[in-house]
């Protein structure tokens, strides 16, 4: 019979798993203070967050994450005219963090 996992074992930091190979998509409206609970899962990755909603609003990141930070400006400024295929307010932004790990994947490696 095998003996319950102690405090210290139960606490032991997760693997991460391909962590040079992928990035996580975030599309949010609010601060990122969940992260916190998601940390040890979340900390290793690079994370890509879309702002839905308005832009001028500052979304906060907890310290110590690596992460990119889009709103609707970004996605004007860098798509141009084709900025209106990725839609807001339905969570569809997070369209182009997996446009972006495209471009990161196929055209820069």
């Amino acid at each position: 019979m095998t003996e319950p996992a102690t405090a210290t074992q139960a606490a032991a930091p997760a693997v991460a798993l391909l962590k040079d190979e992928l990035d996580i998509v975030i599309p949010t409206i609010r601060n990122l203070d969940f992260l916190e609970m998601w940390r040890p899962f979340f900390q290793p990755y690079h994370l890509i967050i879309v702002q839905d909603g308005d832009p001028s609003k500052t979304i906060k990141v907890p310290e110590g994450f690596d992460y990119e930070l889009y709103n609707r400006n970004d996605i004007n400024r860098i798509l141009g005219p084709k900025a209106s295929c990725i839609s807001f307010k339905d969570s569809a932004c997070r369209c182009f963090g997996l446009h972006g790990i495209q471009e990161e994947v196929y055209l820069h490696h």
